[in-house]
C-alpha cells in the first residue's frame, strides 16, 4: 500500500496534518528527533535485514585485513620513489648507462 492510500484510509478516522519541519535550525522537537534517529542508527541490537553469505564474507575479510595487515617498516618503503630507487644526481642518460 503506498503512502497516499494509507493517508486516505487513516483520514477516515483521524485528522491528518502534514507540516514541513526544516532541519538543523535549533527547533526543540527536531533536535529530539535527530538525537533519537542517531541513537537508533547506532544501536547494533536492532535487527536489520538478514545478512547474506557475501555480506558475512566481506565483513570477515575486512576485519581480518585490519588485524593481519602490517605496514612495511623498512626505510626503503618510506621514500617517495617506487621500488626503492636510489636518488642519484645525474641525467637520465647517465643513470641508464650505469644499469
Amino acid at each position: 500500500m503506498n503512502i497516499l492510500n494509507k493517508l486516505k484510509s487513516l483520514s477516515v478516522s483521524y485528522w491528518i496534518r502534514l507540516q514541513w519541519i526544516p532541519s538543523h535550525v535549533n527547533i526543540q522537537g527536531n533536535e529530539i528527533a535527530d538525537a533519537l534517529a542517531k541513537e537508533g542508527a547506532d544501536d547494533v541490537s536492532v535487527p536489520s535485514a538478514p545478512l547474506t553469505y557475501l555480506d558475512l564474507f566481506s565483513r570477515a575479510k575486512s576485519r581480518n585485513k585490519t588485524i593481519w595487515l602490517i605496514p612495511p617498516v623498512h626505510h626503503w618503503y618510506q621514500g617517495s620513489r617506487p621500488g626503492g630507487c636510489l636518488s642519484i644526481d645525474c641525467s637520465r642518460r647517465e643513470q641508464s648507462s650505469w644499469t
